[in-house]
Parts: structure tokens; sequence; C-alpha cells
């Protein structure tokens, strides 16, 4: 065994080395380059100007600006502790508790490993494991990260309207002029244009690193000194040994695990617990995600999943990109779940807030995720597979869900909705969900929806008093 870990192909020098070599450090470079080089304060400052004057822009300005900084980071930690330094100060001042700003900022920021063009490590690592191009991985998860997001933003939305909190003051309103600096977009552009062309993932990293580097250079107000350069070069190697440590550490659970028969011992009980039913297996395969998650990072959470639940779910019908997506979904999670929250203890730092209660916070939030993996299970349209008319249609019936589930949980529209109310939300998004796109339950759902909406807006504030 000792030989097995150390000295071969596996272990500590396994699929996780070779991915973190081959694919990670590649973007970790690019991420930092962009962001040392004013980047990363192109996308807070063009947050602000998209959502500051909304309702709710405080907590909507942390939406975009972390949805946006997460599409060339990757990296949660960095993602919470580069945007989280404004918006949460910000939220703040717009009325938001302690606890309330760290955890959306900490939940905005874990969405980041889930956001294309760059995803995180474990996005990396699963491209690895399956042995297809990562530009596949990063379009299948384009629809499901949107209305990951959509559905945050309709909470932030909703709770703003709700309790009349989350706008920004008149006086930070000032924001500095994008234009002069839109030249620096060019790098993110660069690499998606050649992720799309079909470059290898490391190669398209490769050309936005360098247009980084140069594009700055073009205007006076955008030249970076040589020791914001090297600040860059420090943080790569910081954030590389941050994330090769539990890599490694991983590449050792998968030997012990691959020797020990785990995995093929774990399908035959999820098999009998589950006793072949799909959403019994899947409800369990949930629980253990959330479990191994409140004690590892995510890509270790995803492997150790990888390894004992996505041979269950295959055996139970499962596709096996949407199978891997669905536990990485779910691991996802560990950077808000207590007791190893990492993404809610470096919002709570910020916003000095209890670690415990920001990370209890940010994974009640969380709750918007849950919904967003079985759409892709029961709909395989929604992973960029099939025409461009079913893809549409996929998209459009998981963003509808993702909506009412929202509004069920926040329990708000136009108006506190009724217990009643609530539930037929609920039905809503569930049986969009779980029904077959474009069936006659999908349909008829879709119908009942738009009444519901119908009978929120006009019928309702006519019949119920305010």
């Amino acid at each position: 065994m000792t030989e097995l870990v150390s000295m071969k192909t596996d272990g500590i020098f396994g699929v996780t080395a070779t991915a973190a070599i081959n694919f990670v450090f590649y973007f970790v470079l690019f991420g930092t380059v962009f962001t040392f080089t004013g980047g990363g304060a192109l996308f807070i400052d063009l947050a602000m100007r998209m959502t500051a004057r909304l309702k709710g822009g405080a907590a909507k300005m942390s939406l975009v600006g972390s949805a946006l900084f997460g599409m060339v980071s990757g990296s949660a930690i960095a993602n919470t502790t580069s945007t989280g330094v404004l918006t949460i100060p910000i939220m703040r001042r717009a009325g938001y508790s302690k606890d309330q700003a760290a955890a959306t900022e900490a939940i905005a920021s874990t969405g980041g490993q889930l956001m294309p063009p760059i995803m995180g490590v474990a996005a990396f690592v699963m491209a690895d494991l399956l042995g297809i191009p990562y530009g596949t991985i990063a379009a299948a998860a384009l629809i499901p990260s949107a209305a990951f997001y959509f559905a945050l933003y309709v909470i932030v939305d909703l709770r703003a309207r709700r309790f009349g909190i989350g706008n920004v003051p008149a006086e930070l309103l000032k924001i500095a002029p994008v234009m002069p600096r839109a030249h620096l977009l060019a790098s993110p552009i660069a690499m998606i244009t050649c992720l799309i062309i079909g470059y290898s993932a490391p190669y398209a990293a490769l050309v936005g690193t360098v247009t980084a580097l140069v594009v700055p250079l073009l205007r006076k107000s955008t030249r970076y000194s040589l020791s914001q350069l090297f600040d860059a070069v420090l943080d790569t190697a910081k954030q590389m040994a941050w994330i090769s440590v539990p890599l490694a550490a991983v590449g050792v659970v998968m030997v012990v695990a691959t020797q020990s028969n785990l995995a093929l011992k774990f399908v035959s009980l999820l098999s009998d617990a589950g006793a072949g039913q799909l959403y019994l297996s899947l409800l369990l395969v949930i629980l253990g995600c959330i479990i191994m998650g409140m004690g590892l990072p995510t890509v270790a959470a995803y492997i150790i999943g990888s390894l004992v639940f996505v041979p269950a779910l295959m055996d139970l019908g499962v596709d096996r990109l949407a199978a891997n997506l669905f536990v990485l979904y779910y691991c996802v999670l560990s950077m808000v779940t207590p007791p190893v929250a990492l993404c809610s203890y470096a919002a709570a730092g910020i916003a000095n807030s209890d670690a415990n209660k920001t990370g209890l916070l940010a994974f009640a939030y969380s709750l918007v995720i849950f919904l967003v993996p079985f759409g892709f299970i029961n709909d395989p349209h929604v992973l960029w597979q099939g025409t461009a008319f079913q893809i549409a249609v996929g998209a459009a019936g998981m963003l509808l869900a993702t909506f009412s589930w929202a509004v069920f949980l926040m329990g708000w529209m136009n108006g506190k909705l009724s217990w009643l109310e609530r539930g037929v939300f609920l039905a809503i998004s569930l049986s969009l969900i779980l029904s077959p796109t474009l069936s006659l339950i999908w349909n008829t759902t879709v119908a009942a929806a738009v009444a519901l909406l119908l009978w929120c807006f006009t019928l309702r504030p006519r019949l119920v008093p305010a």
C-alpha cells in the first residue's frame, strides 16, 4: 500500500496531482494576474453600475460581482476575500445585519465554483477523471449555474421588497468610469474564445494570461507596476499551495478506497438502501455529500463522492456526466456548511460576525441550489445536449422552476403569500423539475405558473386588503 500511495501513478502522484499541474495552475495564474492588473476591480465596478440603483442593490451587487469574479477565478476563498471587502461593508450600510451580509457574500462566492468558463478545482479533476475536454464540462454547467444565481437574485430581490432593506446609500453611488478600463475585458474574452474554438484549457488560460499582461499597458491609466506583478506571482504560489496539499491527501484516499473495494461496497449498500428507487437514492447521495462537506474542502468531497456515489447512480441509469455534476453541486456546499465552512469563515472575518451563525445562515441561503441538480438528472438538454430548441426550452423550464422555488422559500410575491399560495409555488417548482419537458404535465404546470403570477399581481391585490 505504501508503494501504491507514494511511488506509482496513483495516490499522491495520481489524477489529482495531474489535474493540478495540467489544468489548475494555468487558471490560477490567469485569475491572479487578471485581478492584480485591474480586472477584479473592473468587475466590481461593473456589478455596481448594473445593480446599485435597484431594489436590494447592495446584495445584488454582491451576487453579480461574485458571479463575474467567479468566472475568472474559480476559487471560492479568493472570490470571498476579493469582493467581500467592498460588498460586505456596503450591505451593512444598506441595512443588513453582520450575519446576513457575510452569509450573502459567502454563498454568492461559493457559486463561483460552478460558474463557467473557469470553475473550481473539482471541475478540472472531473475532466481528468472522465477523460473528456474541460470545455464540455464548462458548457454543461452553464445553464445550471445561471439558474443557481438567478434563484439567489430572486431571493435577494424579494427579501429587499418584503423587509425594505438593501438599497445602496446615495453617497456610495459614485462609481469610477468603466469605459476607460473596458479594454481589460479583452483577456477573459480571449480565453473564452479559445475554449469555444476548441483549444485546450491550459492553452486558453495561457492566452488569457498573456493578454491580461499586455492589454493594461495600452492605456496610461491602467498600467501596472512590477511590484503588482510580483504580488500576482506570490499569490499564485500561495493559492497553488493551498490547493495542492488537499489534492495530494485526496489522492491517498482514492487509493485506499479503490484497493479496499469501498466504492463497490457502497454501490451495493446504496442499491439496497434506495431499493432501486432513483429519487430515494439521490436523497441519500445528497445526505452523504453534505456530511462529507462538513469536514472537507470541495475538491476532496467531490473526489470521494465520485468514487463512492457516481457508480451507484450510474447503475440506476443516470448519465455519467450528470451523475458527476450532481455530486459536485452538493459537495460545493462544503464551503458554507459548518463546522468546516471556509467561505463562511472568510466572510465572517470581514464582517466581524459570528462564524458559526454565518455558516448556518449561508447554508440556509444555499437551499436554492437543492432543486437545480434534479433538473439536469431529468432533462439532459439542460447540460447543453440536444438541439438549440431543446436546450432553450429546458433552460426556460429550469429558470421558471428555480424562480418558483425561490418564491416558495421567501413567501413573498407582490405581498406576503399564504401557506396555500406558497404550497402551490412549491408544487409548480417540483412539477417542472420532475416531469418530462414539454409533456402534458409540464405544459399544464407552466400554464398554472402564469395563472398564479397573474393572480399575485392583478386579482389578489383587489380581493385581499394590504
